[in-house]
This record gives C-alpha cells, structure tokens and sequence, in this order.
C-alpha cells in the first residue's frame, strides 16, 4: 500500500489516495479519511454483516491491540489475515495500540515496554512481542510501538522519558519490519511523541526521520490519553504542536491522527495537513444516545448540531432522525420509536443510533473531501461552527432537558472538571 497527493498543494488542505494495495490492485481509498473504530475487530453495536447496509465502499478497520490481545495466541495458529480471521475480508486493517473510546491509564513505565490495559489486566509490550502479534496479525497498515502517556499536564520529565522509550521502540520494530516477509508491503505509521513540548517533539522528529525512507506515515501522538475527554479539547491548545509537528514531517507522507475528535476540530485539523482520523466519536455519541444532525448544507436547515434520543420530548416525535438522512436508521425507524427502544433498554436501540451516526459521520468526510477539491472548505467549517457553538451555548447556560444534561454528564466519565 501507498500514499499518493492528488492535490497540487503538498502540505494542506489536501487530496489524497491509498493504492497500490496487495490482492486489491483496483482499491483506492481517498484521503481524509476517518478509520473505522472497532473493539474486538467489531465496530460496536454494529455487525460486519449490517455496515454492508451503511456503506458498501472500500473501508479501513481500526484495530487496537488492547481489544486483540486475548486472540494472540490463536492468531499464530491461524494463516490468514487479521481481516479475515475477524470475518470482514473486504476490508483493509490498521492496527494501533490503543483504543481511543476509552480512557488509557497513565503511569507503570517500565524501560523498552508499554503497558497495554486488558480485560484480563495489565500487560507489557516489548519491541519483540509487539512484532510478533503485528506478524501473526498480518494487517495492511500499523502504527510501531511507541510511548504516547502524555498530555497537557504532563512534567518535562515524563515528556523526555516518553520521547526517549519512542525512538528506541519505534527504532527496534522497524529493524524487525525490515527483515520481515510477512510485512513487505505493510504501511508502516510511525508515532511522534513529545507531549506540548516542541523541543521535545524535534528531538523525536530528527531521530525517527533518520529512517523516513522505511516510513509511509507518521501519527501524531501524545496530545491526550484518549476517552470522551478528546471531544472537548479546545483546539488552540493544540494546535502549535499539531502544526509544528506537520511542518516537519516530509510532505509526501501520510499524517494521522487518533482520538475522538468533534467534527469541528477535525475540519481545523484537516486544514492543517492532517489525512487520517478514526470513527470513536461516533461511539462516544452512541453511549450517551446521542445522534449527529448537524447540516452540512445551508439548504439542509437542521434544528441542532446533534440530539439526545433519551429526551422525554421525543417519545411521540415521529419523524426520522434526520429528514435528509438516507441511512438504515433514518428510512425504517422513526426518533420515537427509538426513544422507545432506549427506555425499555432495548439491544436494538444502540444499533439503530450507531448507524445513523457511522453513515453521518463518513458522509462528513465525503463532504470534506468534495470542499478540499471545490476550494471550499472554509465555508463548511463556519457552517458546522455556527452549529456546534449554538449546541455548546445551549449546554452551557442550562437551557437544556433534565434528562440531555444528565447523559451529556454521564459520558464524560472520569474526566475532572
């Protein structure tokens, strides 16, 4: 696999494309792009079977180890692919080490190991065993083990150790990668450490960029620890190290980014420079019964960036969602019926809302990518701004329903105020 611009700006906002796939000569994925976010190599609440009904284009599937640790040793008994062994062979893989729905656990550093929070516990990787799962797992794209335990309040000496653990992680698996068969053809995603710290973010630039040859993409890392808290970064706060970090990394390379970002800093960080993201947000979302409704044409007229299902006001609302949504969910069911579902606590009602906000979320990203070639994409971003900004006032100042405000709380989970 390859990354190819398409646009004549090298840096952004720009067009791109994923070709030259192994078995796929006739795939290609366009740049920006938002991964699918999977757990145990599912998208949650929703089968491989029932995304055939969201969306029959080529996709990319999200895999963090985390969520995968338990099929290791199965994994090098089994000769297929992770795609396959998941049961989605028309889909590509990506494996990260993370899952960015949930919050990852800081601290427990050991030297020239990660730790990886399971089901079953804690566990360490090494550069070793780290190769050996992304061997047996075969995937088309992964990201090389790395230390990404920082955030904004972060000590400069946690910021120095996680840029130092990186390079010589990154540095070891990449020795691995170049001697391995199974992996010839394999993206490599190479992480870039450093907290808030620029120094620290250049001293793991010239280290890493020292094998940029072996390298098709670089991730920006160590902003956050993942979880609900990402949706409510302000951008400013991020953006001179997002920024500083792009401008060094060679043009003609991919440049991601993971966490679930809202809409709004996704279109700021895409006129960055930055090509891939992932769907977690759209999980975040469906936990606290949230679904997406914000327009994305000055036409579409919504009534609000995104609405809480679980709201009382609903329960004879018999419209759809959203009534220039073409998805499953939008078509068959209506907000009613749905809040319905959610009071009896109904399986089906997660199912319905995830649907809906996978659909709304990747036509986002076609929408992006139709504004990148139309040169216009700044009128997208003040459309969705005015949005998201009306939504966030209303939350604010209290001019919300009980039960909105409650599960808006709830889903902040641990985060401290």
């Amino acid at each position: 696999m390859k990354f190819f611009i398409r646009t004549p700006q090298q840096r952004a906002p720009r067009l791109g494309v994923l070709k030259d796939i192994d078995n796929r000569p006739n795939v290609e994925i366009e740049t920006p792009l938002a991964l699918l976010h999977t757990q145990g190599g599912h998208i949650p609440h929703v089968t491989h079977e029932v995304f055939k009904l969201v969306s029959k284009d080529p996709q990319i599937l999200q895999i963090p180890l985390v969520s995968m640790h338990c099929f290791r040793e199965t994994m090098t008994y089994y000769d297929g692919t992770i795609s396959e062994f998941i049961g989605s062979t028309n889909s590509l893989s990506c494996l990260t080490l993370h899952d960015p729905s949930n919050l990852t656990k800081q601290g427990h550093h050991i030297r020239n190991k990660v730790p990886i929070w399971t089901k079953q516990g804690k566990v360490l990787y090494d550069p070793e065993m780290y190769m050996d799962i992304v061997e047996s797992f075969k995937p088309d794209m992964y990201c090389l083990l790395s230390d990404g335990d920082t955030n904004m309040t972060s000590a400069q000496k946690r910021i120095s150790k996680a840029v130092e653990n990186t390079i010589s992680l990154s540095r070891q698996c990449l020795e691995r990668h170049k001697k391995s068969v199974q992996l010839k053809n394999t993206f490599v995603i190479c992480p870039i450490a450093g907290g808030y710290c620029l120094n620290a973010r250049e001293k793991c630039l010239k280290a890493l960029l020292a094998d940029q040859d072996e390298l098709n993409g670089f991730l920006v890392d160590g902003l956050h620890n993942n979880g609900p808290e990402v949706e409510f970064l302000p951008f400013e706060e991020v953006r001179g190290v997002v920024e500083f970090t792009i401008k060094n990394i060679p043009p003609d390379k991919l440049c991601s980014m993971q966490g679930c970002w809202n809409p709004l800093n996704v279109l700021k960080l895409v006129q960055l420079g930055v090509d891939m993201f992932d769907t977690s947000y759209c999980r975040i979302l469906t936990e606290r019964s949230a679904a997406l409704t914000f327009s994305m044409e000055e036409e579409e007229g919504s009534e609000s960036y995104e609405i809480n299902l679980r709201q009382s006001k609903y329960a004879y609302d018999f419209t759809s969602i959203m009534s220039s949504c073409q998805c499953l969910a939008c078509a068959k069911y209506s907000r009613g019926y749905i809040h319905h579902l959610l009071t009896v606590q109904e399986l089906l009602a997660p199912v319905l809302i995830m649907i809906h906000n996978i659909h709304h979320y990747l036509k986002f990203f076609k929408k992006i990518r139709e504004c990148i070639e139309n040169d216009t994409l700044s009128e997208l971003e003040h459309l969705i701004s005015d949005q998201y900004k009306s939504h966030q006032e209303k939350i604010l100042s209290g001019k919300v329903d009980e039960e909105e405000l409650q599960g808006f709380l709830n889903n902040m989970g641990d985060i401290e105020f």
